[in-house]
């Protein structure tokens, strides 16, 4: 038996088992990207349901939501503050998936999707100064505020109860 030959051989073998090996590895990451995505859809949606479900459960903040979309006129001090605590969570959230926008693992449509709901938002009174200050306290990064703040504002039709938000949020209530 002739030892060089046989020597080849298995090198042949080994890198034919390492090419083998690469890709097997890039069909098992690609899949492993496709679960990474869609977990987080599936993790800005529930935190989206999260939100939607403290509005809706007739607790404080919901009141106080409620009291800022349909008469921010009437808010006192500390609810004022009430509502922008809770304002900076919401874009907080907003900006964890902005993050994972920016890294390729949110869809663009959801990112763009939320990016606008945020952008019809900040026309209530309220909802915008919280941005305001809180763009001038240093909580969000520069990106993620240009990304907000560029966007452009689209017609939301509102919530029952409350009536057109981009109406409701342009009507001057210093009559």
């Amino acid at each position: 038996m002739n030892w060089d030959a046989l020597g080849a051989a298995a090198e042949i073998i080994g890198a034919i088992l390492v090419f083998v090996t690469l890709i097997y590895l890039a069909i098992q990451t690609r899949g492993n990207v496709k679960v990474l995505k869609a977990r987080a859809v599936w993790d800005a949606q529930a935190s989206f349901v999260e939100v939607n479900e403290i509005l809706g459960d007739g607790g404080t903040v919901s009141d106080l939501v409620f009291k800022s979309l349909s008469d921010s006129e009437e808010l006192s001090s500390y609810e004022k503050y009430l509502v922008h605590r809770f304002t900076r969570g919401w874009f907080q959230r907003m900006e964890a998936q902005f993050a994972l926008y920016i890294s390729g693992i949110l869809d663009e449509e959801v990112w763009e999707l939320r990016r606008g709901y945020a952008k019809a938002m900040l026309g209530n009174p309220v909802i915008g100064a919280s941005w305001e200050l809180d763009k001038e306290n240093s909580m969000f990064t520069k990106a993620f505020i240009e990304s907000i703040d560029s966007t452009v504002s689209p017609k939301i039709s509102g919530f029952l109860g409350v009536g057109s938000i981009n109406a409701s949020f342009q009507t001057d209530h210093r009559d």
